[in-house]
């Protein structure tokens, strides 16, 4: 009986020290987890990282630098006003399933219509591709940093989640490899409004060999060079990260090739509404330095939360409309027109 009973202790307390060595370790690595996820979202560079799958820390914390040095008077009422309208920022309640799908409107449909994959190949003649009055329709561009958010704005215009669209989207960098030509038409009527190049991303690709970088690079500027119908070009900034070295030389190349670009801020989710109210100023800033600028204000939109999406394929349509008028944008802009400078980009 005593051997019995010794044995049943034993095996209690066999049972007992497993208990808590597997407690102690399930509490080790939940309050791991949790600290550590509290630091990440708490630290103001941790934050800013969130979505930028192809960015060096320093780069992220020297934006956040400048925009904390950033004078507060600086900063327009108009836009925090734009900021308050359009629900952008990273606000309680303005991130999630309903509110983003209340957002989200098909207001334009994209057909993918053409492509090139290499700068040996030619453009393809989309010279049937004619608006209501019989005339091509206009061609813009979207570039950008990898993983920028170009393929999630294109489907998020079309009304449909980043991921799921026209385009083919990744968290990966580098996921769109040949220019996708894609016609914008308007989603009652069906007319083309414009055709839509999303290009292969530039700047840092993690496990790709350069040698396919410096393809992707010389097929873009095959593109740029010649393409006759292209009107202007969206570079697009990430809100949390603004004009990098490689958002730079991307301009510089917009210069020597006399391509006018315009900016929009993606991504506008990840930052505080004053945080992202001057990374816009700063951004109009950076970008005003090269001569290819074409100016007007800086729109802003989330792909993920649909905020701004809306608003920007107006703007885009304004400008085809009044590009078709005859309406010389730069010297709207030049007369004070900041509504119009903005929306003048997409002719």
């Amino acid at each position: 009986a005593d051997s019995a009973s010794l044995a049943t202790k034993a095996a209690v307390a066999t049972r007992l020290n497993s208990s808590r060595l597997l407690f102690g370790a399930a509490r080790f690595r939940s309050g791991a987890l949790l600290f550590g996820a509290c630091r990440f979202r708490s630290g103001a560079s941790g934050r800013r990282v969130a979505g930028t799958a192809s960015v060096s820390q320093a780069e992220v914390e020297v934006w956040a630098a400048r925009i904390a040095a950033l004078p507060p008077e600086l900063i327009e009422q108009e836009t925090l006003e734009d900021i308050g309208r359009l629900r952008l920022g990273r606000q309680k309640g303005v991130y999630n399933p309903k509110s983003s799908s209340l957002r989200r409107a098909y207001d334009c449909s994209a057909s993918l219509v053409g492509g090139v994959l290499s700068h040996r190949d030619p453009l393809p003649d989309l010279d049937h591709h004619v608006d209501p009055r019989g005339d091509p329709v206009p061609e813009v561009a979207l570039a950008g940093r990898s993983n920028a958010g170009k393929s999630s704005l294109l489907n998020a215009m079309t009304g449909l989640k980043p991921g799921p669209g026209s385009a083919s989207v990744s968290a990966r960098p580098g996921w769109t490899r040949s220019v996708q030509l894609f016609e914008m038409a308007e989603a009652d009527s069906g007319e083309a409004v414009l055709l839509l190049a999303d290009l292969p991303g530039y700047g840092p690709l993690p496990n790709t060999p350069p040698k396919e970088r410096t393809a992707w690079a010389r097929l873009t500027r095959h593109y740029l060079k010649r393409a006759r119908r292209l009107r202007s070009v969206f570079v697009l900034i990430e809100s949390s990260l603004g004009v990098t070295a490689d958002d730079h030389a991307f301009m510089d190349a917009l210069d020597e090739l006399q391509r006018p670009f315009h900016v929009i801020m993606t991504k506008a989710d990840l930052l505080p509404p004053a945080e992202l109210a001057a990374s816009n100023v700063l951004v109009r800033a950076d970008a005003s330095r090269h001569e290819s600028y074409a100016g007007g204000d800086v729109p802003m939109c989330s792909s993920r939360s649909g905020a701004g999406v809306q608003e920007l394929w107006g703007r885009l349509k304004l400008g085809v409309e009044l590009t078709a008028a005859g309406v010389d944008l730069a010297a709207l802009e030049a007369g004070g027109g900041r509504r119009g400078g903005g929306g003048g980009g997409g002719g």
